[in-house]
């Protein structure tokens, strides 16, 4: 695992672990993320962290600790995957607690370019730039869901009173024994920083550069109660969370969505899975922007056991390497995954039950994560808690066709706009229940999807993991479909799992890419059917003559309708909603343009009141469009 800013994450250690009236501990917020092939960056600018122990807190509730950030930190979801976590957050003093939520408060696109988005090179803080099919590529505005609401994401984040250095990435070792930088590491340098009370010494008195040559000496333990590292992450995988959509036909005009649906992690509680792929032999696997199309996912079986689904994805790099972290696993009950190797190009490979176990490794001390003033060799070590990873080794994958499928709904019961659309298959052994193997979220605005699916036709190879770093033996057989087949089933947010039956196969010759029927989703057990009617007055007349109302939850979006009946001279707009659940809790944007010019007059407008269906079905929200 690599983590970028190190150096700035090292130096901003030492804070005092008590304050206020509780003890707090120093806290570190980290991103990473997983994107298609054809995307070259994806740039995403936070300016608060927020943290709540209900998972159920909206935005506007109480009991959140709020910490906005000195200067916007900008990531990108194409640099900070397969291991790399792109620095948030160092400097958060958080009460000792464990948190059921945390939120990121994201700078729009529409605002004033940051220091961190043009350091990066970026043109708007969140933005993502693509290859099209044709090789050209593309620097689009990334659009958000109520930005000002936050991205909220669940997760059991544990901040421990007390402890010791080395509780989180980045973290010095609670006690420093310079076996070569000598009186470098005295008691007015980086031991200084770990006696709990004292901040790191910033004082006259710079790191020793004296004549105590390398190995010569002493350890100096440091004394008192050590300050707790608290790290977290927040996983975004856009291979489903970005939306690529098109919104106007003459001239065209296309746009790209930020629906996520984001995982957070306590980074003590957390492993990996590496491997390698030998693609020499191999050809028709890379993407058009020449970097390989295969994607790496660690997938569990669902709550009611009738198929498995997508705990962590991750991209294979150019030299066949690939890392699943971070995986949430345990010390008292390690868990198994199922690791799916998939893509364009390849047959597709199954490892199953692959034991992670947690545990710890360390990683030497870089001259990098030291002070400018420090001129000799750094020692000691930067450990991190869960840097634990198994290996499944090195695979061999076979070559193999690919075909292309779209989908098409139900008339009359389009799948919800929210909605993912998976392509499983089930392995031929008795009791095997179908795996995720290529998944796509769908054009909200249009009911389809924006880049039709390649699906890889032929056999599948599987094994069973025995040990890390052993050779898994591969077998290659037929899924229970039929070779090339997918069974097609959609999901989404408070709708129960799409029926398994439907299914796609190889089309003939100059047929493709094959269109299947998508069924329709019914609501998940608890929740009904909900209504928003959204009373539009337009700002000026004829302004705009099209436009979309978007409906989020917690920054995903979960239903969009139409809106150029009532641009015009104003009226009224219904859209369909789960309602009766805890999470029936909803926000609006709009977008509106008009057609004369759809990329030049495109306005985005969110709104702050907050529409709350838990315990109603209907509610009636005012939209002034401006």
């Amino acid at each position: 695992m690599k983590y970028r800013n190190l150096a700035a994450l090292l130096g901003a250690l030492g804070a005092a672990g008590c304050l206020l009236a509780g003890c707090s501990a120093r806290t570190e917020v980290s991103l990473s993320g997983n994107t298609p092939a054809q995307y070259s960056h994806v740039y995403v600018t936070v300016q608060e962290v927020w943290f709540n122990t209900s998972a159920a807190a909206g935005p506007d509730d109480s009991g959140w600790q709020r910490f906005p950030l000195s200067t916007p930190a900008t990531v990108d979801l194409v640099a900070d995957a397969g291991g790399t976590l792109g620095t948030l957050a160092t400097n958060v003093n958080l009460l000792a607690g464990t948190y059921a939520q945390i939120r990121l408060i994201p700078v729009d696109p529409s605002t004033a370019l940051t220091a961190s988005a043009s350091t990066l090179g970026a043109l708007y803080n969140a933005e993502a730039d693509y290859v099209d099919s044709a090789g050209t590529t593309h620097q689009l505005p990334l659009e958000l869901l109520n930005p000002d609401k936050g991205i909220g994401i669940a997760g059991s984040l544990k901040v421990p009173i007390g402890g010791s250095f080395g509780s989180g990435f980045g973290a010095l070792a609670s006690t420093s024994t310079t076996t070569g930088a000598g009186d470098a590491m005295s008691t007015t340098g980086i031991n200084d920083a770990m006696n709990g009370t004292t901040t790191l010494d910033t004082g006259t008195t710079p790191l020793d550069t004296g004549t105590t040559p390398l190995g010569t000496g002493t350890t100096t333990t440091p004394t008192g109660t050590t300050t707790t590292i608290a790290s977290f992450t927040v996983s975004m995988d856009g291979a489903h969370d970005l939306i690529p959509f098109t919104y106007a036909a003459a001239p065209a005009a296309t746009g790209i969505l930020l629906s996520s649906h984001a995982s957070a992690y306590d980074l003590s509680q957390v492993g990996g899975i590496q491997g390698t792929l030998t693609l020499t032999n191999l050809s028709g696997y890379t993407s058009v922007s020449g970097l390989p199309d295969l994607q790496v996912s660690a997938e569990t079986l669902s709550t009611d056991g009738t198929r498995h689904e997508v705990v962590l994805s991750t991209p294979v790099h150019a030299d066949g390497t690939f890392l699943l972290y971070p995986l949430p696993t345990s010390s008292s009950t390690p868990a198994f995954y199922d690791v799916v190797i998939h893509g364009a190009g390849i047959a597709t490979i199954i490892i199953k039950n692959v034991q992670l176990t947690l545990g710890t490794t360390s990683t030497a001390l870089s001259a990098a994560s030291v002070p400018t003033t420090y001129t000799g060799t750094p020692t000691g070590t930067v450990t991190a808690p869960s840097l634990s990873t198994v290996s499944i080794g090195t695979l061999i994958p076979r070559a193999a066709t690919a075909y292309t499928a779209n989908i098409a709904t139900v008339a009359g019961a389009p799948v919800p706009s929210g909605s993912l659309v998976g392509f499983y298959q089930t392995l031929g052994t008795a009791g095997e229940v179908p795996y995720v193997i290529e998944s796509s979220p769908i054009d909200p605005f249009n009911q389809v999807l924006y880049n039709p699916q390649s699906l890889s036709a032929g056999s599948v190879d599987s094994g069973t993991y025995v040990a890390s770093g052993a050779t898994v033996t591969l077998v290659s057989a037929a899924p229970v479909e039929g070779a090339g087949k997918y069974t097609v089933a959609a999901r989404a947010a408070n709708y129960a799992d799409g029926a398994l039956g439907t299914i796609v196969a190889p089309p003939a010759a100059g047929t493709n890419p094959v269109t299947v029927t998508v069924p329709t989703l019914s609501l998940a057990a608890g929740a009904s059917l909900g209504s928003i009617v959204a009373q539009v007055t337009p700002g000026t007349a004829g302004k705009y003559d099209q436009g979309q109302l978007l409906v989020a939850h917690e920054g995903a979006l979960v239903a969009a309708v139409a809106l150029d009946p009532v641009l015009a001279q104003g009226g009224s707009a219904t859209v369909n909603v789960p309602a009766g659940t805890g999470s029936s809790v909803y926000y609006v944007s709009v977008r509106a343009w008009n057609t004369r010019d759809p990329a030049g007059t495109l306005a985005r407008q969110w709104y702050p009141g907050l529409i709350d269906l838990r315990s109603t079905s209907s509610s009636t929200v005012a939209l002034t469009v401006n």
